[in-house]
């Protein structure tokens, strides 16, 4: 049997591809960055594993691939987007030599996904792009470049993830003041690195989606943005096309400077009064449009399986036939565009204008009964969409309810911890974890140690956080809160919490929602409790205890009261139970 292993996350490249390989028969199997994917209740995936790059290190992530890879001997492998491209590339030798890689060329890794050297290829094959330069901004000032490309400009970072940072995307920003400039360089790494600095080009986004083999195009696909996303980025929303042959010639001419092999996503932009283009970037994979050119009728993962497995007759001219008329949506995206662009009309023209924008955009779902497809629908394979209205539905409503109308907490959590700590006593371990591991988890391991140690319970402490950056000290402000508690945090640092750092006999303690979207996403962990659901009814009804990172003194001094009184409230029971 044809096996495949997919890596990825999204609802849709990911997806899409899972889709196209299952219905062609192909046994299929996927390794998932985030355990909550809507993805993954696709009834094609036969086994799923969880290798990220927040519980894992890289090197713990490609050991653990490149195993699993050699283990099951799959015939292929289609990693979606670069957090996978990069290290298979770079571990090739590494990886079961009969198993088919759906990876880039060397030339076209070189050269296609740096946007730098695209520009360069781009330029020698005489496609135009927009006026720019390479450029470190860790001393340039904001006037500088407002004198060379006018207020509004972008920035770029050169490649969409960095090979030896592969945990967080770098983000490509418009900027259109000072404000604005200031803002990109506080929040960036910029130190040691250089930036794509380019003029703004005012147009519509438009993509030419194409296979080749050894620098031949084989297929092409067109699409334009239906909504183009005003702080830039992917679209939500996108429209088939007829191919533009001038745009066309351009894609064949860069592939055939690069003996381009593999799939990839062409970006333009077209200023719709003038008819002027220019190429933005190259998608040298795998793109989040894919599920329109399938859905229009070329079925991109498909025929790049069959070229893959020798199944695949080279075609002398690239084939353009498919349906013009065809849409598809990224649903969720979708929501939040129409939200933030309604949001963005209220605040700066009126109320009336930004509901008549939101009704015109929610009336244009119509079009799911004719022409349009939702990404991560499909009628043979309906869970991956009912799972992200799911996701979307509690993402807004009913956990900004649940925020707003704390509920008073039942005995049922309390419950499960006495019975896992006395289950676990004597081999457990307490392990808190919060977002930097410089606040509430330290403040709280320390508290429990010094409990433990004077009460003779026999468990061990540690606490860890999800930043990416360790051997970060404490604020002061909590080194001042915790010394007036009669514990010290001077000598604490930061540590990152890693899937090998846990084990079945941990309990962990997290403190917030999105503490507890960060496991439930990235982490194996058998038990984990809220600590705000201990806090004793007297303080009040809480659902997390909030982050008190950059809120001052007194929000530090609150944070910690909650933290103590809740821990209490769980040893207290937990003595009178043992008694």
């Amino acid at each position: 049997m044809i096996s495949a292993l997919v890596l990825g996350e999204d609802t849709r490249s990911f997806l899409s591809v899972i889709r196209s390989l299952g219905e062609m028969g192909i046994f299929v199997d996927v390794v998932c960055y985030d355990q909550t994917s809507p993805a993954l209740k696709s009834k094609w995936i036969n086994k799923a594993w969880f290798y990220n790059y927040q519980a894992y290190t890289s090197d713990q992530w490609i050991t653990a691939v490149a195993a699993l890879i050699e283990k099951n001997a799959y015939s292929m492998v289609f990693p979606c987007d670069e957090r996978a491209i990069y290290p298979l590339l770079s571990n090739r030798e590494k990886l079961n030599g009969l198993t088919k890689l759906a990876l880039p060329n060397k030339s076209v890794r070189d050269n296609l996904f740096d946007k730098h050297l695209t520009r360069e290829v781009a330029e020698s094959c005489g496609v135009r792009v927009a006026r720019g330069d390479l450029l470190s901004l860790e001393n340039t000032q904001y006037a500088l470049l407002r004198d060379k490309y006018t207020s509004k400009f972008v920035i770029k970072p050169t490649e969409s993830f960095s090979e030896n940072k592969l945990s967080s995307r770098n983000k490509v920003a418009i900027i259109s003041n000072e404000q604005e400039y200031v803002h990109y360089l506080q929040h960036s790494d910029i130190v040691n690195q250089q930036f794509l600095v380019e003029e703004y080009f005012s147009g519509t986004g438009e993509g030419i989606s194409l296979m080749a083999c050894k620098g031949h195009v084989q297929y092409l696909f067109a699409h334009t943005r239906v909504n183009e996303p005003r702080s830039g980025g992917g679209s939500s929303y996108r429209k088939a096309i007829p191919v533009d042959k001038a745009m066309a010639d351009a894609c064949i001419a860069m592939c055939a400077a690069t003996d381009y092999d593999g799939v990839g996503m062409f970006e333009f932009k077209r200023n719709r009064t003038t008819g002027e283009w220019i190429l933005i970037e190259v998608n040298a994979r795998f793109w989040g449009s894919l599920p329109l050119a399938i859905h229009a009728g070329i079925d991109f993962p498909r025929h790049y399986a069959n070229y893959l497995m020798g199944n695949y007759e080279l075609k002398r001219t690239p084939v353009t036939d498919y349906n013009t008329n065809a849409y598809a949506r990224s649903f969720t995206n979708d929501i939040y565009d129409i939200r933030g662009e309604m949001q963005y009309l209220w605040s700066t023209v009126n109320p009336f204008a930004a509901t008549l924008s939101a009704v015109k955009r929610l009336g244009s779902l119509a079009r799911v009964v004719s022409s349009e497809k939702i990404d991560s629908y499909d009628a043979s394979d309906k869970q991956p969409f009912a799972e992200e209205f799911r996701q979307l539905l509690n993402a807004t409503v009913i956990d900004k309810l649940a925020r707003q109308f704390p509920q008073r907490h039942s005995n049922t959590s309390m419950n499960a911890l006495l019975r896992a700590l006395y289950t676990l006593e004597g081999q457990g371990r307490l392990v808190f974890v919060c977002y930097g591991n410089i606040m509430r988890s330290p403040l709280a391991a320390e508290f429990s140690a010094i409990f433990l140690r004077n009460t003779q319970l026999h468990f061990t402490v540690d606490s860890f956080g999800f930043h990416q950056h360790e051997d970060r000290q404490s604020p002061q402000e909590c080194i001042a809160a915790a010394r007036f508690l009669g514990i010290d945090l001077t000598t604490h640092r930061s540590k990152r919490l890693l899937q090998s750092h846990l084990t079945d006999n941990d309990i962990v303690f997290i403190f917030d929602q999105k503490n507890q979207h960060n496991i439930d996403k990235y982490y194996d962990v058998k038990y984990v409790f809220n600590l705000a659901d201990f806090v004793p009814a007297g303080l009040g009804q809480f659902n997390e205890i909030t982050d008190p990172y950059g809120s001052g003194q007194e929000a530090v001094n609150r944070c910690y009261l909650l933290i103590i009184e809740a821990l209490k409230n769980v040893f207290e029971r937990y003595l009178v139970l043992k008694a």
